[in-house]
């Protein structure tokens, strides 16, 4: 399966006149492939906001499956941006459980997209840190990722409109 995702990624970038210096295909899982491309114009093939990169894996994922009988998932790296930005947001993350620890005050993160949040919410979920959770609030693209402590403190309702 490899070597066929390798032979239609290549035709894609040859097609379009992109400068690839190389294109390795990795199984990560049953149905899930890795692309990792190295080329000097990674610039240009990523854009701002990857934009490009998620337009070229949208296409090669129609390519590819127009082509090949199973049902597969791809996902493309372009010179480790993916990887390198990850890295960062996890620094950050870290940074923020820190202050989140020694506050005790929730942290309120910037807008991030639906899929950096998701990565967020693993990362943290991975970390098992049974003080620490997250929550998303508001919905589409004002929703916001809060990361917060948790309380061991019992809270009691002195108004009683909740019990």
């Amino acid at each position: 399966m490899e070597k066929e995702i390798n032979t239609y990624v290549n035709k894609f970038f040859d097609k379009f006149q992109f400068p690839i210096d190389s294109i390795e295909v990795i199984k990560q899982k049953e149905d899930i492939y890795l692309i990792k491309i190295k080329s000097l114009e990674s610039k240009l093939l990523i854009w701002t906001h990857w934009k490009n990169l998620r337009d070229i894996e949208y296409i090669i994922k129609i390519l590819i499956s127009k082509n090949i009988s199973e049902k597969i998932k791809i996902h493309l790296e372009i010179n480790d941006y993916i990887y390198n930005k990850d890295l960062q947001l996890f620094s950050y993350i870290d940074e923020k459980i820190k202050q989140v620890n020694d506050t005790w005050k929730d942290y309120k993160l910037g807008f991030l997209s639906a899929y950096e949040r998701k990565k967020v919410h693993s990362y943290i979920a991975d970390l098992k840190n049974k003080n620490i959770f997250t929550k998303s609030i508001w919905e589409g693209n004002q929703r916001r990722l809060y990361i917060c402590k948790k309380s061991d403190n019992i809270t009691i309702d002195l108004d009683w409109n909740d019990i």
